[in-house]
């Protein structure tokens, strides 16, 4: 009887019994019931994209559109930008709540993916009436947007203003979802940002697109190494050298990945393979660091008089050759004194390499030695507004939500010039003020009265909290 009874418990915690009788219900017009089980479901398994569309169907026929819009968005969005379904729900529901140009927008959007699908006749004729009646400009304008948010994106990266250009990364990936040069980038800023549950969806959406894609493979291994998924980072790792380089810029990704990882042996292998096709400074450099660090001498001097014939005008690279060369012979490398992507970074600066986000060292060096580094923790003060805002968490929010907000509070405090005020009356509002924080940062819709009504505020209270809890956007404040 005992074992039964915990074979009926298991079943009862399995998501799919929860799904298949949301299932049942809607076939019986329950709605009401139908969303309960789905979201018993999303509970025990939240990044489920089935479960996910579903209740987002099951909002928008409960008329709940701005929720059900969420969703879909944080589908394609975080999830899988293949869904093109999505977009008929966002149109349908922009539709509801009187917004045709985003009507318009969403059912293009669902055309231009997904040509042949379910609904394209129909959104072909409500795109031709909404354009007629409304006085729309024909064509789109989507994907003109999506570059436009990516080039302000990759200036706010220049200028190390890393929450700024999350925000417009996401802007630009929201107007084109299939934006790749977007996607990885965002990937990469979340990995700078230490979001690496966030940063490993958008890899993995950029993955479903392209799974060849040099850049989300690299940026990927960075998320396995944080997880401690040592076995699977040494496969990918070596996976990098079968190919699937199309560019000088794929081959310097790949390189600088090895080069961090310290993998000289699959570095010399991938090199060798492209070598005579991009045979520059740099390139044979990084050749020379793998003879280097491998000690094969004989490859490392025929390397070197290749190097020392194409850079013999340069003072700083024969400077450098000679400190190499001295290192090898002098056992240095040898009692680990000499790190290889120390000496990499050095030669990248002195070939006059520049920064670019996909291979730059620097970047990727502080990025490897960010992983191991301990997790932001948040004084027990505190807590009480981090329990709030979990206990109002929407569905649309990842797994690791708790995680996020306690960054962000955290980036919001060392701004302050006081510390917050934790009375009773307060919590509620920091709570709302971080979520409307949380949300700004990561392109989620939210609107001040939705979250005062939720969370039973005054907005005398949520505006003063606002200006108390604010997230570091350069003093650009985003509200």
């Amino acid at each position: 009887m005992k074992n039964n009874l915990l074979c009926i418990d298991e079943y009862r915690n399995n998501p799919e019994f929860y799904f298949s009788k949301s299932l049942r219900c809607a076939d019986k017009n329950n709605l009401s019931a139908a969303f309960k089980n789905v979201q018993k479901a999303i509970e025990l398994e939240p990044d489920n994209c089935e479960y996910k569309f579903n209740i987002a169907c099951f909002l928008s026929e409960m008329r709940r559109p701005k929720e059900a819009n969420r969703i879909f968005n944080d589908i394609i969005l975080n999830y899988d930008p293949t869904m093109f379904d999505c977009f008929f729900g966002l149109g349908c529901n922009s539709l509801e709540l009187d917004d045709i140009s985003k009507a318009a927008e969403y059912f293009e959007k669902y055309l231009y993916f997904n040509n042949d699908g379910e609904f394209s006749e129909e959104v072909t004729e409500m795109i031709f009436y909404l354009k007629l009646y409304e006085n729309m400009p024909q064509g789109s304008q989507f994907d003109r947007r999506s570059i436009a948010s990516l080039r302000y994106a990759k200036k706010y990266f220049e200028d190390n203003k890393l929450n700024n250009a999350i925000r417009e990364l996401y802007k630009s990936v929201s107007l084109h979802p299939f934006n790749l040069e977007a996607r990885n980038l965002l990937t990469l800023a979340l990995l700078e940002q230490r979001s690496y549950e966030r940063a490993n969806y958008v890899g993995m959406t950029v993955r479903l697109i392209d799974k060849y894609n040099m850049f989300a493979n690299c940026l990927c291994l960075y998320v396995l190494s944080h997880e401690k998924k040592h076995k699977k980072v040494k496969r990918f790792l070596e996976t990098l050298t079968l190919g699937n380089i199309e560019c000088r810029e794929d081959l310097l990704c790949a390189v600088t990945t090895l080069i961090v990882f310290n993998r000289a042996d699959e570095l010399i292998i991938l090199l060798e393979m492209y070598i005579t096709q991009y045979s520059d400074q740099l390139i044979f450099s990084a050749l020379l660091l793998g003879y280097a660090f491998t000690r094969s001498v004989e490859n490392f001097e025929k390397t070197y008089r290749i190097l020392a014939s194409l850079g013999k005008d340069n003072i700083e690279l024969m400077a450098w050759l000679e400190d190499i060369k001295g290192y090898i012979y002098s056992n240095a490398i040898d009692d680990e004194s000499i790190h290889v992507i120390d000496e990499y970074c050095k030669v990248y600066t002195i070939c006059q390499e520049v920064r670019h986000p996909m291979y730059d060292p620097y970047r990727y060096r502080k990025i490897y030695s960010q992983i191991s580094e301990p997790k932001t923790k948040i004084s027990k003060k505190y807590l009480p507004i981090i329990e709030c805002a979990i206990n109002h968490r929407e569905i649309m929010y990842i797994q690791s939500y708790k995680k996020e907000i306690i960054c962000i509070l955290n980036d919001c405090i060392s701004h302050t010039k006081k510390p917050l005020d934790i009375s009773k009356c307060n919590v509620e509002a920091y709570a709302a003020a971080l979520e409307y924080n949380y949300c700004m940062l990561y392109y989620i819709e939210c609107e001040k009265e939705e979250l005062i009504q939720k969370y039973n505020i005054s907005l005398v209270a949520f505006e003063k909290a606002l200006r108390e809890v604010k997230l570091n956007f350069n003093n650009k404040i985003l509200y």
